[in-house]
């Protein structure tokens, strides 16, 4: 989990959620305000940075035509959260999580050999 604290997930009202905070993804560039792009994999989700004004305006043009993209910020209180479908289409909800953060990204996936169908 490279030292990523996940603060909460839960199920409640059948909206998963994800909250992560910790001085790792500051570190990797995501603070507070910062847009990302969310890209759905079939293991997975991962999260990068949009680092320029241009490149988060070419990536909401994105968002509009792929339905596996999507964009967001990070909250005033420095959490990234991620909540709903991405959760549940990627299969991550209910199970041990791997989260690994590089500089500008973080990679969240069910743990190897913890996979529940």
């Amino acid at each position: 989990m490279n030292g990523v604290n996940i603060t909460g997930t839960t199920t409640d009202e059948f909206i998963p959620d994800l909250n992560i905070n910790n001085e790792d993804i500051i570190q990797a560039g995501f603070t507070p305000g910062a847009v990302f792009k969310i890209e759905q994999y079939w293991d997975g989700l991962i999260i990068t940075l949009a680092a320029y004004e241009m490149e988060a305006k070419r990536l909401l043009l994105e968002v509009d035509t792929h339905p596996h993209i999507g964009a967001d910020w990070i909250r005033d209180n420095g959490e990234l959260y991620l909540a709903g479908d991405w959760l549940t289409q990627s299969y991550l909800t209910g199970q041990p999580l791997a989260i690994s953060v590089i500089p500008g990204k973080v990679i969240v996936q069910v743990q190897q050999g913890n996979m529940q169908a």
